[in-house]
């Protein structure tokens, strides 16, 4: 086997896998644990403990909120979309397009603004609905759309420059991504939009507009970034080629065409064919993610190409896919329907795709591919040690978490409302647990880091004094 002499520019990770004197090695990005740990707090504090307390209340149990329950309904839906997995995807995506794209890592005086602006928008919009009715929580949500508009805008310009200034490969993975950054741009304009029109009635973003917009976000801006990882990596996981442009150029189109749609719904025009408008892209999108699910990602297998330490989160990916085809057959049945009658139809599936997505394409995903891709639990698994009861925990609650939220969806119409919001709480709960157990490991494992890392450089030789 023949080796080749490191040069000077090239991208080396610290020691002890490479070192040499005419190499200056590339610094780890480490701002990602920051976006990590601030999703993490915009979910476990704002987003699911949300969603137990509305459902709490919308059955009875409590009477906490009444008053401002369509506001905290709005707050929750965006504290998850928003803050958690707005923040990570954005994280992520930074870390990530670099390297994919062949590119110097993001500077931190790039990505810890952003994060900035994107936590504050995401914890101001939360605070503002949840609060009492007043010119306070209407400023403080136009405050929040504000840095919310640059945060996003940010994000969408640093992953164009990257990928403009990177290897210009036709690669399949690049043209989610070049599509996620647009999609995060107009993202920017509609946080500008909705803080206006929600400081104009007492912090509620018109209903209709506000659905409009979490569909876009949900499939353009968080859905692109997950199928170009995706498809640039879980394949492979699996035993697989990596997708080519021309299996993936289809469902892609349907999938970002329906999220164009779901916009132009809330153009001034009849009430049916915008009706007509938001069914036909849920429709689109919803074969999109159908056909993404197994040929972007991965709906059944053994993840032989990885470790076997690194399997037990290949199976956080499976059933993040599982959902994405679960939420593509509801989408396309629900946006039929509305493109048939020109009414809005199927509450109950539109509800229960929505959760599929959340819950699994966005949270099961996210913790699946934050331990298969961040440095920080890579490090762990070099230790041995058996999965734990946390482990478990969060997998299981999280299971179940779906399967209750998507089955108490479902159950609208066919169920008296009280027990279906008691069922929703319940997934509540375990999600919130689910998460907890996640958040736990993430703190454990960078508690570890420094520690594995020394051992890790030990091993190999290289001193103290010798690191960078």
């Amino acid at each position: 086997m023949t080796t080749r002499r490191p040069q000077q520019g090239d991208f080396q990770i610290e020691p002890p896998v490479a070192r040499h004197a005419d190499v200056v090695p590339a610094v780890e990005d480490r701002s990602y644990i920051v976006f990590v740990l601030g999703a993490l707090v915009m979910a476990l504090l704002g987003g699911f403990l949300l969603s137990v307390v509305i459902s709490l209340s919308l059955s009875g149990t409590i009477s906490w909120g009444e008053e401002r329950l369509p506001q905290m309904t709005q707050a929750h839906g965006w504290a998850q979309l928003q803050g958690w997995a707005g923040l990570f995807v954005a994280g992520m995506a930074l870390r990530l397009m670099p390297r994919f794209a062949g590119r110097p890592p993001i500077r931190t005086n790039v990505t810890l603004p952003v994060f900035v602006l994107l936590f504050f928008a995401a914890a101001g919009r939360a605070v503002a609905q949840s609060s009492p009715a007043g010119t306070a929580a209407e400023t403080l949500l136009l405050l929040a759309g504000l840095a919310g508009s640059a945060g996003c805008a940010a994000v969408g310009i640093a992953v164009g420059y990257t990928l403009a200034r990177g290897r210009k490969r036709p690669e399949p993975w690049r043209y989610f991504a070049w599509a996620g950054a647009a999609w995060w741009l107009v993202w920017a304009a509609m946080v500008l939009i909705a803080a206006i029109e929600g400081a104009r009635n007492d912090a509620f973003v018109p209903a209709r507009l506000d659905d409009a917009m979490a569909w876009a976000v949900m499939l353009g801006a968080v859905g692109n970034f997950v199928f170009s990882v995706q498809s640039r990596s879980v394949p492979v996981f699996f035993g697989r080629r990596l997708p080519s442009r021309r299996k993936l150029a289809a469902p892609g189109a349907l999938l970002n065409i329906g999220a164009l749609l779901a916009i132009a719904s809330r153009l001034p025009l009849h009430g049916p064919v915008r009706e007509r408008l938001l069914g036909a892209g849920l429709a689109l999108a919803g074969l999109g993610l159908l056909w993404l699910a197994p040929v972007a990602g991965s709906l059944w297998g053994e993840a032989k190409r990885l470790r076997p330490r690194a399997r037990a989160a290949a199976r956080y990916v499976l059933a993040a896919n599982v959902s994405v085809a679960l939420a593509g057959v509801l989408l396309a049945w629900a946006g039929a329907n509305s493109l048939i009658s020109g009414e809005f139809e199927s509450f109950a599936a539109r509800d229960a795709a929505r959760h599929a997505l959340g819950l699994g394409m966005i949270t099961m995903l996210i913790i699946g591919m934050a331990q298969l891709v961040s440095p920080v639990f890579a490090l762990e698994r070099a230790e041995a040690r058996p999965a734990g009861l946390e482990d478990h925990l969060a997998w299981w609650s999280l299971v179940a978490a779906i399967v209750l939220r998507v089955a108490a969806g479902l159950a609208y119409g066919h169920m008296d409302s009280e027990p279906r919001m008691h069922i929703a709480a319940a997934a509540g709960v375990l999600a919130w647990l689910g998460l907890g157990m996640f958040a736990f490991s993430v703190a454990r494992a960078v508690r570890k880091e420094p520690r594995m890392k020394a051992l890790l450089a030990s091993a190999a030789g290289v001193s103290e004094t010798e690191r960078p």
